[in-house]
């Protein structure tokens, strides 16, 4: 029995599965964040070798049996820093094959970027084109040469744009701005104040400059906006057409980076391309100028990229073969 792993390393969760070699989905795992650039190095580290130890926890003979893991790492762009994950990570099976057999297999890792495993699970391979809107967003383009380009992702400070954390800290403004008279009053201050528990729009300021309040709460917000511009708010619904036009700006840049992205296959992926289809829709429409919508994928039972992982690690150990 050969088994191959995968895991979907993000800044504020991270999946993992485990497959057959004919793809079933043998296990499963989650974990916390193990982008280091958003906790700490040692922190993802040890939280991946946690999830590692989860998931190859329900069977013994998947440790023992795995002859390759791929990880697909949000935030890892520098082959430094794919190097350094990679050697945590096979320091850690060698380890824990030998307490097993001195004489297993040694297992094969590979890291490669968030957008592979994605397209991997997506379309089937791992190249072509991938607009994430998730916590974070980017725009990935990979040639069938392997050729990997991007543009966006430079995270909350510098980018993001079309992002759950831009929309949930622009709807959070749009709050204080209803509160002083500069926008009109918005359905998105009521929808606030209850998931937040809070009685005035005021009271948000001492609530979201606390240290526990995260990217992921900012993020989390954005939810209420969907749920508001569906029921016809105008102010709610501006905020995302306007970021679902940002977002589309960095992928057309993206798609004229290379030739033979204007004629790639684009998987769309992440929360806010799944649960809003206003912001879906105009993200299609503005790239229409350059680009064939007709390409354009937006799967809802497709597999995790936790899977296009451990696909991806199958298709890399059999073409190493």
């Amino acid at each position: 029995m050969r088994v191959y792993a995968g895991i979907d390393g993000g800044g504020t969760k991270t999946d993992a599965a485990i497959i057959s070699e004919f793809g079933d989905i043998l296990a499963t795992a989650r974990g916390g964040a193990t982008n280091p650039h958003s906790v700490s190095p040692q922190e993802a580290i040890m939280e991946l070798l946690r999830i590692l130890d989860l998931l190859f926890s329900s069977n013994i003979n998947f440790l023992s049996h795995c002859d390759s893991i791929c990880l697909g790492m949000s935030g890892i762009a520098e082959n430094q820093e794919r190097h350094w994950i990679a050697s945590h990570v096979q320091d850690y099976m060698k380890n824990k094959k030998d307490t097993l057999d001195s004489g297993s297999k040694t297992c094969t890792v590979w890291v490669v970027t968030e957008g592979e495993i994605a397209l991997m699970a997506s379309l089937g391979q791992p190249h072509g084109l991938l607009a994430i809107s998730g916590t974070g967003s980017i725009i990935y383009g990979i040639t069938p040469e392997g050729e990997v380009c991007r543009a966006g992702g430079w995270g909350h400070l510098l980018g993001d744009e079309g992002s759950g954390y831009r929309i949930g800290q622009r709807t959070l403004q749009t709050v204080m701005q209803s509160y002083d008279g500069v926008l009109p009053p918005t359905t998105l201050t009521s929808l606030v104040q209850q998931e937040l528990q809070v009685k005035h729009a005021p009271d948000l300021k001492q609530l979201v400059y606390q240290p526990d309040w995260t990217k992921s709460s900012t993020a989390s917000i954005a939810r209420l906006t969907i749920e508001a511009a569906s029921a016809g708010d105008q102010t709610a619904l501006v905020l995302l057409i306007e970021e679902a036009c940002q977002l589309a700006e960095t992928a057309k840049a993206l798609i004229r980076q290379h030739v033979s992205f204007h004629t790639a296959p684009m998987a769309l992926s992440g929360s806010i391309f799944r649960n809003s289809s206003q912001f879906r829709n105009t993200f299609v429409q503005q790239l229409a100028e350059i680009y064939d919508s007709q390409q354009i994928v937006c799967p809802e039972d497709t597999p995790a990229p936790a899977v296009g992982a451990a696909l991806l690690a199958r298709k890399k150990c059999h073409l190493a073969e």
